[in-house]
């Protein structure tokens, strides 16, 4: 019978007069039964969880608890899970940090970074199995072969969506970093494979949605267009709702994974969403996976994040230990490459898009 044994283990850092950074690290050593003289323990595989709290927010906390329960579930002969936070993702933290991992024996690390961390840390040179779950290869194309990245594709999801845009599309995005992104990729893969002389038209919604009235007061604009959302579950719902309520007549609303979330089914009215077709790439799920994640309350089903660093820990496991994956989405060029299928939001859940 398993046992857990947890420890906490602090590191307390001397802050010399330019203040050194602070790494804390956290150890959940998994280990089978206690081991005789006759039964030595194996080798127990070592994981690093990197990440830098004041960057990523409730992610920090949220990824460890997803490496220890995809551990759980799939390494019967055991494994030990480090976490170290770092103030930031600067060179200096960064370098720090994968100094302490690499003194402790540790040789495989999951780093859910930025794409700024992720320059920062391939400016490091360093030759430690690192597997980045936040960030796209495309973004990388020079990383080197120990670094392999799995951040779904919304560039191929924006092209999975393209049999059912219309010639004319209006492009609803959020005003950050990564809203811009997708809609400059809506527009070049739009124009690619639908011709310059298509309608493409763009709107940027602000943090709190204000201007999303302003934007439909000329519903009559959209009448047959493809309608795209780049926005989150919330904005996406106002837009939905306020569509319905100036009487837009769209031919469609399209959107990719950011909108893959059941609070989209209890925000808007099924007369709101009907004509939705949203792109989806979290398809498998391994059951002894799937389970222990449940069981700690891990949303793998619908957080994109959670699930690829949960094939994440998949992948090092696999290559530390010499095992099969669990997950059988193919690595190609070091990307994860994940499978995309269209969805319906219906009244109570998603279904796959009937042809």
């Amino acid at each position: 019978m398993r046992t857990i044994r947890l420890v906490i283990v602090w590191f307390f850092v001397s802050i010399a007069a330019y203040a050194q950074p602070l790494t804390i690290a956290k150890t959940l050593e998994i280990s089978p039964s206690s081991p005789s003289a006759e039964h030595p323990p194996p080798s127990v595989a070592k994981i690093a969880v990197l990440t830098a709290p004041k960057v990523i927010g409730r992610y920090s906390q949220s990824i460890f608890n997803v490496a220890l329960a995809t551990t759980l579930g799939i390494t019967p002969s055991g494994c030990e899970i480090r976490h170290f936070t770092v103030p930031d993702e600067s060179p200096e933290s960064l370098r720090k940090a994968l100094d302490e991992i690499r003194a402790e024996g540790t040789r495989a690390v999951l780093a859910p970074l930025t794409s700024t961390g992720t320059k920062n840390l391939l400016s490091l040179n360093t030759d430690l199995n690192i597997f980045v779950p936040t960030v796209h290869k495309r973004d990388f194309p020079d990383a080197p072969a120990n670094i392999v990245f799995g951040s779904i594709d919304y560039v191929r999801q924006i092209e999975a969506l393209l049999p059912h845009m219309s010639d004319s599309i209006a492009v609803f995005y959020d005003d950050s970093a990564v809203g811009k992104q997708l809609k400059a990729s809506t527009e070049e893969v739009f124009v690619t494979y639908k011709g310059a002389k298509k309608t493409f038209t763009a709107y940027a919604v602000d943090p709190k949605g204000d201007n999303i009235v302003s934007h439909l007061s000329k519903p009559a604009q959209f009448n047959k267009k493809s309608v795209i959302f780049h926005v989150p579950v919330v904005k996406s719902s106002l837009l939905a709702a306020h569509m319905t309520f100036t009487g837009v007549k769209e031919r469609n609303i399209l959107s990719t994974q950011i909108n893959i979330d059941p609070n989209l089914l209890h925000l808007t009215q099924y007369h709101d969403r009907k004509n939705m077709i949203i792109a989806n790439s979290l398809v498998e799920f391994p059951p002894e996976i799937y389970a222990s994640n449940a069981l700690m309350n891990n949303d793998i089903a619908f957080d994109w994040v959670h699930y690829a660093s949960s094939v994440g820990i998949d992948c090092l496991v696999s290559e530390l230990n010499g095992t099969p994956r669990s997950y059988t989405m193919r690595i190609v060029n070091n990307q994860v490459i994940y499978p995309i299928e269209l969805l319906r939001p219906k009244e109570s859940g998603f279904e796959p898009l009937r042809p």
